[in-house]
């Protein structure tokens, strides 16, 4: 606490305190009351010693520059300086400082040009303050002087280099550091040698025990920070491409990743608060670690428990009792109340305070190069994108079990991405998000041309078995890829980043009408990224869709001209306009006959529905349109049939066999042709149409 105080301090807008801080942390680490271990994991410290050239006097330029040429030794320091833009800031800042220390400058640039071209995050990205928000939102100024915020308003500050932002395309980056014993990482090492072994079955027998033991023994973040298991684990996968059996491996594989992903969603949501996430159903977890000694013991309770059992092995540091699980149920079976078995077990497990640690005695636990090995460790989102590289290729084997088995893994996967990676992955400039970005993208790229290539396999020349298996992978991949794009591309980003693979198999998506129809939610998302890739293919899908909804009202038409009883004819007459719109696509020439048998039938058998809807413009309005539509179709066979479907009901209603009739009853059955439209279409261009076949009727 009193070093964070400290560091605060070193950003106040007096100089004064600014100046005071720094010789207190100069005088501590000179009296070795704090070292550069302590100092190195302090982000915001880092922060400060920049911004302390940002301010209107800066005192002790040469101290501070000589603090960070030694903090720029360690790994660490580098990689937090690096992320909030030393680099560029001190490059700036060079020319703007006396020559003396210009040199300081350059000593400190090139330990920054050391760092490893890959370091993973050693921290979550939450951190996002920078001297431009400092600027915006000013802090009240106390401290031991007191001043009006009014003279600093006023002081003129002459322009300097600003401290980039760090990454700032995570949601959650690495999990607490966890210690380990001597036997600990023995166990963790025989597994990882057992895994490279050229044994089929110990590889398979390995991962069993992964499964079923080590990973419910371990908390799943030591598998990320010592992350040589889960790299085995990953090469293994490419063994699903090979015969003799090897790609029951991959399977073994797969499961244990997938294992190892529900645990570390349940270890990030114990992290997010303890208090409230837990499995358990009962005083004692039913699969807890206690549990299972407990179960083991059975009733007999000796009198002189064994050193192993009074005395468990410590596992992480600050705990004594059972080592925490992947399941996120960390230490909750220790309880005051509940029967006397369990009393008798808590009797025997006692749950130490991390504050006692310095009393109790760690015979197993040996020093280790944390900062080397924290270094070294996966952060979750490179875990999480790790594992789609080395999945998403598995997507085009010939294997319906291996397909249906890396989706449930990279379904997982997903859900943890959601959690560790935001959307502003695609405005982050920092290095880490460009790698990230990089590797999506290729992964993006990846899953297009896999849909791409199980749709183009689907071909009446297969058999039926591989149909079903190329659909059904089409399908089940596509699902998934929109869903994945959901969780990380915003759709007014996609024209800019997605490639033509991933173009081409969304245009394809686009168009399957049995996906659309079950999952129309997926089916607007497709349509919404469509819009934004490609303008020429979201033409043509909107131009399908017409044809697609206009065939489907000539069905529906046809449907409800069949039935008896009373109709909607405002709705016949809407469908009718809609049926014509696709005839050049399903040429269902019945429907010319039944469209103009509505007119006649209204007018000559239902005169009291006309005359109802006299009252009604719309409909017969609606109904003229369509008339005409059918008199000047461009398909010359519509316009044929549509007059000579006219010129039967004329010659029905005027025939000789009507002279009994009146002639107002005549005259009811081609009233429908007697308006002035229709008949100004008819006398112009009805008879001074070329084609023989409307001209003769005419």
């Amino acid at each position: 606490m009193v070093l964070a105080g400290l560091i605060r301090k070193l950003g106040h807008q007096l100089a004064e305190i600014r100046e005071r801080a720094l010789k207190s942390i100069l005088c501590k680490i000179e009296h070795k009351l704090i070292c550069y271990a302590d100092l190195i994991q302090e982000r915001q410290l880092f922060l400060h010693l920049l911004e302390w050239f940002n301010f209107p006097s800066v005192p002790m330029k040469e101290e501070v520059l000589n603090l960070l040429s030694r903090l720029v030794k360690y790994p660490p320091a580098v990689q937090h300086l690096v992320d909030v833009g030393a680099v560029e800031f001190l490059s700036k800042l060079r020319s703007n400082v006396e020559p003396n220390l210009q040199a300081e400058i350059d000593g400190i640039l090139d330990g920054l040009f050391l760092l490893p071209s890959e370091v993973p995050a050693l921290s979550s990205a939450s951190y996002q303050t920078n001297q431009t928000e400092l600027s915006k939102n000013p802090e009240i100024l106390t401290g031991y002087f007191p001043q009006d915020k009014s003279n600093f308003q006023q002081m003129e500050v002459p322009p300097r280099p600003v401290v980039n932002q760090t990454v700032k395309c995570l949601k959650f980056s690495t999990f607490p550091w966890l210690p380990l014993t001597t036997t600990d990482r023995h166990v963790l090492s025989s597994n990882e040698s057992s895994l490279r072994s050229s044994n089929h079955t110990l590889i398979w027998n390995t991962c069993e025990l992964l499964k079923d033991v080590i990973m419910q023994d371990f908390p799943a973040e030591i598998f990320l920070q010592r992350p040589k298991i889960v790299q085995s684990l990953l090469s293994l996968l490419k063994l699903a491409f090979g015969g003799d059996g090897k790609h029951r491996l991959a399977l073994q594989s797969v499961s244990c990743l997938q294992q190892l992903c529900m645990y570390l969603r349940n270890r990030l949501n114990f992290h997010r608060d303890p208090g409230f996430f837990s499995n358990k159903h009962d005083t004692v977890s039913q699969n807890s670690s206690l549990s299972y000694c407990h179960e083991a013991r059975g009733t007999h309770h000796s009198q002189n428990p064994s050193p192993g059992s009074s005395s468990p092995r410590p596992s992480v540091v600050g705990r004594t009792g059972q080592r925490p699980r992947g399941d996120g149920q960390d230490w909750d079976a220790a309880s005051s109340s509940g029967s006397s078995s369990h009393a008798h077990v808590n009797s025997r497990i006692s749950v130490h305070s991390p504050l006692d640690m310095g009393h109790i005695d760690l015979p197993e636990l040996e020093t280790e190069d944390t900062l080397e090995l924290q270094f070294q460790q996966l952060s979750l989102p490179q875990f999480c994108v790790s594992i789609l590289e080395s999945a998403v290729p598995l997507l085009r084997t010939g294997s319906r079990q291996v397909i249906i088995r890396v989706l449930e893994l990279l379904t997982e996967d997903m859900t943890l991405i959601g959690e560790a990676i935001s959307t502003d992955i695609w405005d982050d400039s920092s290095l880490f998000g460009i790698d990230m970005k990089e590797k999506l993208l290729l992964v993006l790229g990846a899953l297009g041309e896999t849909m791409c290539y199980h749709k183009s396999s689907i071909s009446l020349e297969q058999p039926e078995v591989m149909l079903v298996h190329h659909r059904m992978a089409f399908i089940s991949i596509s699902l998934f890829a929109v869903r994945l794009l959901q969780t990380l591309l915003p759709v007014e980003k996609a024209s800019e980043f997605l490639s033509e693979p991933m173009s081409t198999a969304l245009f394809l998506l686009s168009l399957d009408m049995p996906i659309s129809l079950e999952y129309p939610n997926i089916h607007e998302a497709v349509v919404a990224y469509l819009e934004q890739l490609n303008s020429e293919n979201y033409s043509i899908y909107k131009r399908t869709a017409e044809a697609v909804y206009s065939i489907e009202c000539t069905c529906n038409f046809l449907s409800d001209i069949g039935k008896e009883g009373e109709k909607n004819l405002l709705e016949l007459v809407e469908l009718a306009d809609q049926a014509l719109r696709s005839f050049s696509y399903h040429q269902h020439f019945p429907l010319i006959k039944e469209i103009i048998s509505i007119f006649f039938c209204l007018l000559t058998y239902l005169p009291q529905i006309w005359k109802s809807a006299q009252a009604s413009p719309l409909l017969q309005g609606e109904s003229q349109k369509v008339l005409l539509h059918m008199l000047s179709h461009p398909l010359p066979r519509v316009k044929a049939e549509t007059y000579h479907h006219c010129l039967e009901i004329t010659k029905e209603c005027l025939g000789v066999h009507n002279v009994t009739k009146p002639v107002s009853s005549l005259c009811n059955g081609i009233h429908f042709l007697l308006h002035p439209k229709v008949l100004y279409e008819i006398s112009v261009f009805g008879i001074q149409e070329p084609k023989s076949e409307v001209c003769q009727v005419t």
